[in-house]
């Protein structure tokens, strides 16, 4: 090998260590790139139109498939809102939100894979009900009523 195509490397390196340094040295100390911003809210668009009370906290994203054994029959969608009169109770539910969901999920894929008879129209009363129920056990009785919005089965 030649003594120059040794150097012509060590001269590459060299340059770029130098030109890592001189930005670095043109960027002020201490200097850092501004925060994330802080996440949007996920708020389906169109809950609000339901009602313009503040007292409403909508729930969406409550779907579950119809099955019977292996089979999927359709889908199940239930939008709701829970009506939360107080701003303490409505704190509450923000800060519990991801179990409550879990909570209201459950309720509406145990109606739909065991209680819906197929080709039936869905039982309003007995879903809101169930979900009243799963509320009351997550945020206590008397902290917030269910209200739903509608309930649709989109067949197979």
């Amino acid at each position: 090998m030649k003594p120059n195509s040794q150097a012509r490397p060590n001269a590459r390196i060299g340059a770029a260590l130098l030109a890592a340094v001189a930005v670095g040295m043109a960027t002020p100390a201490g200097a850092s790139p501004p925060p994330p911003a802080a996440p949007a809210k996920v708020e389906d668009p169109g809950a609000k139109r339901i009602t313009g009370s503040e007292n409403y906290v909508p729930t969406f994203g409550l779907r579950a498939s119809i099955t019977r054994g292996r089979e999927i029959h359709g889908v199940l969608t239930v939008d709701a809102g829970l009506d939360v009169p107080t701003d303490k109770g409505r704190k509450f539910v923000e800060g519990v939100r991801p179990r409550l969901m879990n909570s209201m999920r459950e309720v509406v894929l145990n109606y739909a894979s065991l209680t819906y008879g197929i080709g039936e129209k869905p039982d309003a009363d007995m879903i809101r009900l169930r979900l009243q129920k799963a509320v009351d056990t997550v945020l206590g009785k008397d902290t917030a009523k269910v209200a739903l919005a509608s309930v649709i089965v989109f067949p197979k």
